[in-house]
């Protein structure tokens, strides 16, 4: 009987053991893995389509002011649909990953814009994914204040909209929660993603 009970136990310790080192494969091949932003074909703040504002006379009346309580709020929320490429290190590309929560930050310039965290799982392969996600949207605050910078909101509502050559340095990064055989597991650091 107590070798019966021994026998189950090391093949449950083995199956463990298994699930870990799988899951440590994957968990680093999607460490290594190169990412693009291909396309991003819609983005919505608070039901105000982005896309569609080329300058600031864009904005109505109505626009500015449902942005401007949002923003006084602290309450903005953006929707957006992106691609996003993965390029999964040789001999990973059939492996998949859950992302459970999505931190991300956005940088102009350099300068810390923008932060935001996704809550919907999303699931990532080898090649390209199209993801549409909600997010909570946060503004770094202006130097000296708690308040966010208002200026920073203007900036970027019609950053996307320039072109190349008068666009400033935008550099987005990712900080996946991966669920994993074990448990949910968050990557240690920022992930760039290439423009």
């Amino acid at each position: 009987m107590m070798r019966k009970i021994g026998n189950y136990t090391l093949l449950l310790m083995l199956l463990v053991l298994g699930f870990a080192c799988k899951t440590k494969n994957d968990v680093e091949a999607f460490k290594e893995a190169e990412y693009s932003l291909e396309s991003i074909n819609q983005i919505e703040l608070n039901g105000i389509d982005l896309l569609k504002k080329k300058r600031p006379q864009d904005f109505s009346f109505n626009d500015a002011a449902t942005l401007y309580t949002a923003f006084s709020d602290n309450a903005l929320n953006a929707v957006s649909t992106i691609g996003l490429k993965v390029n999964l290190p040789e001999g990973s590309q059939g492996r998949t990953m859950t992302v459970t929560q999505l931190k991300w930050q956005l940088l102009v310039d350099d300068q810390h814009t923008l932060t935001g965290l996704v809550s919907e799982p999303v699931e990532l392969k080898n090649g390209l994914n199209t993801i549409t996600i909600a997010s909570p949207l946060t503004f770094a605050s202006g130097e000296g204040s708690s308040q966010p910078d208002l200026n920073k909101l203007l900036r970027l509502a019609t950053l996307l909209n320039k072109d190349s050559a008068d666009r400033p340095k935008v550099t987005l990064q990712i900080k996946p929660t991966i669920q994993t055989s074990v448990g949910p597991f968050e990557l240690p650091a920022f992930i760039k993603i290439k423009g």
